[in-house]
């Protein structure tokens, strides 16, 4: 095939078998459908195309320039080793696996968390907070600034530099990154650690939802939220936060630091419904279900997704600095079940 009519690469950041659970029943399994929320309108795709981006997991080689598609093929392998066990918990509405298994799963879960954009979207806010933050301590001291300015040749009046001056410290300018390889690299990073943490760990449960309400998920899957020894200042994240992920309209996985009595818990309708507020707090843009709900689309609407996706910096007596995004939703009275 000529060069000019190859295929372009879709990578798809959440796998398509996980979206299989989620599927719409019905016509068309040889090409399953999924309900995808967005903040306008409802509509109904099939899952090869969703939740997917042309050569999202390509990166260049940083000498020749050339396309390198080894990360997709890490992604695939990983899949295949989970894709079974996945199966085993929706089938039989246990966590009984092997060891093996077990680790495949939380493996899988590792990755799910940091191969998305909403990831590299978090990622990349925190970057561009910690440059201007950096900009504005040196910016305090005018007269610093006036010489690094002079340095680089660029010569101001006095107005002109307290206009700069206020410019950095009102950070009224943003940053832009070009080589996403470099997000995907710290991620891949974080998560061999979190895979290891999850499966020694986490305490892993069951949620089954006991109700006609059903469990969404999202283009950004895995939803976290703040255990009760995590002061509020501070975010629990991908290690030490609560995690949730939604494996099928009725089941969902709940990784605690803490266990609780039992390891499978059934929900009532409101429970559900709180989960699916996290996993629509947490979306980047879409949510996916089953089922068309006009419940589920007006509580996506009401969801400022791209506020959630901020990251802000305080600054403390007793740390320099924190970066944080908004504070996950805490567990309790949540958790009391």
């Amino acid at each position: 095939m000529p060069d000019s009519i190859q295929k372009i690469p879709k990578d798809h950041y959440v796998p398509q078998f996980y979206l299989d659970a989620f599927a719409i029943e019905g016509p068309g399994k040889d090409s399953p459908h999924i309900h995808q929320y967005m903040k306008d309108k409802i509509v109904a795709p099939r899952i090869k195309d969703v939740a997917s981006e042309k050569h999202f997991y390509t990166v260049k080689d940083k000498e020749t320039g050339a396309d390198i598609r080894d990360l997709d093929k890490f992604f695939t392998d990983a899949e295949g080793l989970t894709a079974g066990p996945l199966k085993k918990i929706i089938e039989s509405e246990e966590i009984n696996l092997e060891d093996k298994d077990l680790a495949a799963v939380a493996a899988f879960v590792a990755l799910l968390a940091v191969r998305t954009p909403g990831f590299i979207n978090g990622q990349q806010s925190m970057e561009e907070e910690a440059i201007k933050e950096m900009m504005a301590l040196r910016a305090t001291d005018i007269n610093q600034m006036q010489k690094s300015y002079e340095k680089a040749g660029i010569f101001l009046s006095g107005k002109e530099l307290e206009e700069q001056q206020k410019f950095v410290l009102e950070k009224r300018y943003s940053v832009s990154f070009g080589n996403k390889g470099y997000f995907l690299a710290q991620g891949l990073e974080v998560a061999r650690d979190l895979a290891q943490w999850y499966y020694e760990q986490k305490h892993w449960h069951l949620l089954v939802s006991d109700s006609d309400r059903v469990f969404v998920t999202s283009d950004n899957p895995i939803s976290i939220y703040r255990p009760v020894f995590v002061p509020p200042a501070m975010n629990a994240g991908y290690g030490n936060g609560t995690l949730f992920i939604p494996i099928s309209p009725k089941l969902a996985i709940l990784l605690r630091d803490a266990p609780h009595k039992n390891q499978k818990i059934k929900l009532n309708r409101k429970r559900v419904d709180d989960f699916n507020r996290n996993t629509a707090r947490f979306s980047t843009n879409y949510i996916f279900s089953n089922l068309k709900s006009k419940q589920v689309h007006e509580m996506h609407k009401k969801i400022d997704n791209k506020e959630f996706q901020k990251t802000t910096v305080k600054r403390h007596k007793w740390a320099p600095y924190i970066f944080m995004g908004p504070p996950p939703v805490p567990e309790e009275p949540l958790f009391k079940i």
